[in-house]
């Protein structure tokens, strides 16, 4: 009865075993594949076909983060969404980039990324103030109204109040 469960935790053992190194096997695949598609990927983009590389890029980075394929995907995407230049591209490109700082803090690309960073926070910036600039003209250009409004009142109110006066003298 000993051997039957020396046996038993023998084989359980060396099954668990197996499985763990089939676990890694598929895995090790996975990265493979994924290193393919970036490959693919950064050939499209040699190419001039940005849509295509940006197609493949979203599908790495829509997939489970692997260190090494994920965080250079995560770069090279968010320079492709560059040439958008618009508000939604700029938020894009920040979550993108924050994702890989977060998930890839040592990655080469993290450093890489690091001065884009800045540079989309500056322009950020740089939008608001034009935006707070036009309010400001807007807002100015309001009150220039208004003041002319009110001096033509003014005026008005000294010849109405002239009047008064010679009617009075009268």
């Amino acid at each position: 009865m000993l051997y039957v469960r020396l046996i038993c935790a023998l084989l359980f053992a060396l099954l668990s075993g197996c499985s763990h190194f089939g676990e890694q096997k598929a895995e090790e695949q996975v990265i493979l594949e994924q290193a393919g598609i970036l490959e693919k990927a950064v050939d499209y983009l040699k190419a001039g076909n940005e849509a295509a590389s940006r197609d493949l890029l979203e599908m790495l980075v829509g997939d489970s983060a692997r260190s090494g394929v994920t965080d250079e995907a995560l770069f090279r995407l968010s320079i492709l969404y560059l040439a958008d230049d618009d508000s939604k591209s700029t938020a894009r490109i920040q979550r993108l980039l924050a994702r890989l700082k977060n998930e890839f803090p040592r990655s080469v690309w993290t450093h890489q990324a690091a001065p884009l960073s800045h540079y989309l926070m500056d322009v950020k910036n740089m939008r608001e103030r034009q935006r707070e600039l036009k309010i400001l003209r807007e807002t100015n250009l309001s009150l220039t109204r208004d003041n002319r409004e009110l001096k033509l009142s003014i005026e008005r109110i000294k010849n109405l109040d002239l009047e008064l006066e010679q009617k009075i003298k009268r």
